[in-house]
């Protein structure tokens, strides 16, 4: 998907839902209701255990249906597990040019 498209379907979604839990398991049924009700936007926070596999199985389970970001992305190495697991779109709290150097390898948006 290109960045424009990503973009308009970013907006379209209207609402973006953070979720964070402090474990795998709780984020994806956190994730999973917040689908199941209508918001079609999740940034899931590197904060969670494991984050990256979160993002792989929501994107297997609502891909199709949602847009699947990461949150609280640091550094580069997130940025990049992330990618690899199916993000959609990055946010990082601070500005790192490694983060954003990786996001733009790829059709990401980053904010």
């Amino acid at each position: 998907m290109k960045r424009e498209e990503l973009l308009k379907k970013l907006t379209s979604v209207g609402v973006v839902s953070v979720v964070r839990a402090d474990t795998p398991a709780k984020a994806v049924k956190i994730a999973d209701a917040v689908i199941t009700g209508g918001v079609k936007g999740i940034e899931l926070t590197y904060t969670v255990p494991h984050a990256d596999s979160v993002i792989n199985d929501l994107v297997e389970k609502h891909g199709n249906d949602a847009l699947i970001g990461a949150g609280t992305v640091l550094d580069a190495t997130s940025a990049r597990l992330a990618i690899s697991a199916g993000a959609e779109f990055i946010v990082s709290p601070t500005f790192d040019i490694e983060v954003a150097k990786m996001c733009n390898l790829r059709p990401l948006y980053t904010s």
